[in-house]
């Protein structure tokens, strides 16, 4: 049994028990009172970032925190990381050693593998990808497979195509890449590093309809 502390001195004792539960109501009311970002904050109301693969630029309504260059792992070779990164153009470095070292991830850019004319032009075959880093004044961004309108409620931040590693190969994420691509200037060496790929439905435990074999998957970003 407590004599004091439980409800203020001016309160009855109370048991342990009682006392437990009125400090934890005191602790979970100093919690709200905090200030947490759980986002980033635009002209102080919270914002939420995205990158938009394939551009340069970011759509009406956003800003541009940077552009870079698209990067990932070798599309043949397992470890290191499974996902692709937008990349500064102007790197900063600290310690290093330089030259190839063993015992160390890799990183490439990134370069499109578009076969035929659909669903994007031939013409983006080989070229290097860039990509941008966009802020939107909303505070929660979804990236929706499948779609190329947002919900109601919803605002559309750019809309296109999924594309990841080739199947068969080697895993990796799958990224929404703008319908309208941009490349990086000089960037068509066709060196076969890091690879996107347009990515099609399969039949069977993916359901047809309302899918279809074969058929490009489409993808839109959405911000509210």
């Amino acid at each position: 049994m407590l004599n004091e502390g439980c409800y203020g001195k001016s309160e009855k004792p109370c048991s342990l028990k009682e006392y437990l539960i009125k400090q934890i109501e005191r602790d979970f009311l100093e919690l709200k009172s905090l200030h947490v970002h759980t986002h980033a904050e635009y002209n102080g109301h919270q914002a939420d970032t995205y990158i938009r693969w394939g551009r340069t630029k970011c759509p009406q309504g956003a800003t541009l925190v940077y552009d870079g260059y698209a990067a990932g792992n070798h599309y043949s070779i397992s470890g290191s990381g499974s996902n692709y990164l937008c990349l500064p153009k102007n790197p900063d470095w600290k310690e290093y050693t330089s030259g190839e070292n063993y015992g160390t991830g890799k990183i490439y850019g990134v370069e499109y593998e578009v076969f035929s004319h659909k669903p994007y032009p031939k013409s983006f075959h080989n070229q290097d990808t860039p990509c941008a880093v966009c802020l939107t004044p909303r505070s929660t961004v979804l990236m929706i497979p499948g779609k190329i309108t947002c919900h109601e409620g919803w605002h559309k931040e750019f809309s296109g195509y999924l594309m990841s590693n080739m199947s068969k190969v080697r895993g990796s994420e799958y990224i929404c890449v703008d319908e309208k691509l941009e490349t990086v200037p000089g960037g068509k060496a066709s060196r076969d590093h890091s690879l996107v790929f347009p990515v099609e439905a399969v039949c069977g435990t993916l359901q047809c309809p309302p899918y279809v074999d074969g058929r490009e998957i489409t993808c839109i970003v959405c911000s509210k």
